[in-house]
């Protein structure tokens, strides 16, 4: 983990990323960015006025961005960090700190969000909603209430992982490695086997099909569960599986989270946007959502933006 990037947009809400981002940045030596974008739409009753109105604006806008930032590194203890840099771009929101995030190369970004429900983030949009969609690389998403969740390291003491039996899941489990403390990080690997039906019938052959369907796969799952356990284990992580039977996994993830104690739920997502998401719903979608804890988000390699 060399390079990390928090998006900043002047908001105290923002800044709680900060402690985390630097925690990481410490212990790996690692530089850390911090990104203000001034967005391309000025105010209304400047966008009805002349062009150098318009480019005194975007001036003054992006001076008191950078002014911000300095100040915002001046409060920083950077300690063994590989130092602090700012950035300063304007455009759409977004896309601007994707195109920064992949300038830069950087090895995850770190930011918070406001974790809005279903029906207002359909309507209104979000920054973190897009960057977990387009961005190709690793994001931590923080909520204003998870600023002291995780270790003066920015690691957590124990993290959920939710696989589904795709090697296309599994490409969580690389960031994941870069960030937790081998040997100090419990990491519990989840896998959610929804449960069928019932089958409204007395017929006995077809109960005894159905649960015989239902001991294969379990089985299936038990042995692909251990087969990733062990690589973890040993890679020297501490690492258990769990095979937890749900009628519906976000749910079945969901419920188990707030059981298990963990601080940190790491997970890949396919990256969809817009109809795409509404339409087909989303397990990763309803788990970062939904999560009462920090959310460690990696998009699926080749699935489309």
């Amino acid at each position: 983990m060399n390079r990390l990037l928090v998006p900043l947009d002047g908001s105290a809400l923002a800044e709680t990323a900060l402690p985390v981002a630097l925690g990481l940045a410490r212990r790996f030596g690692a530089e850390l960015h911090l990104a203000s974008v001034v967005s391309d739409l000025p105010p209304v009753p400047l966008a009805a006025g002349d062009g150098e109105l318009i480019t005194r604006w975007f001036d003054a806008e992006e001076k008191r961005a950078s002014e911000y930032l300095s100040k915002v590194v001046e409060g920083l203890s950077v300690g063994e960090a590989g130092g602090v840099e700012t950035h300063v771009r304007s455009g759409p929101v977004a896309r601007t700190l994707q195109a920064i995030a992949d300038d830069l190369d950087v090895s995850m970004v770190v930011m918070t969000t406001h974790g809005r429900g279903a029906w207002q983030r359909a309507w209104l949009g979000s920054v973190a909603d897009v960057m977990i969609r387009q961005v190709r690389r690793p994001v931590l998403l923080l909520r204003e209430r998870d600023a002291g969740s995780l270790s003066a390291t920015g690691s957590p003491k124990k993290v959920v992982v939710p696989l589904d039996g795709s090697a296309a899941a599994e490409v969580v489990l690389d960031a994941l490695s870069a960030m937790v403390e081998p040997g100090i990080t419990e990491v519990e690997l989840v896998l959610v086997l929804q449960e069928p039906m019932p089958m409204a019938t007395s017929y006995l052959p077809h109960a005894v099909a159905e649960g015989g369907l239902m001991e294969a796969r379990k089985e299936r799952a038990r042995e692909y569960m251990e087969t990733v356990r062990s690589r973890l284990a040993d890679a020297g992580h501490r690492v258990e599986s769990r095979i937890i039977p749900a009628g519906d996994a976000g749910h079945g993830i969901l419920q188990h989270l707030e059981r298990s104690g963990a601080d940190m739920v790491a997970l890949s997502t396919r990256g969809r946007g817009g109809a795409a998401r509404l339409m087909l719903g989303s397990v990763a979608d309803k788990v970062i959502r939904s999560s009462s804890v920090p959310v460690l988000v990696t998009r699926r390699a080749g699935e489309e933006e």
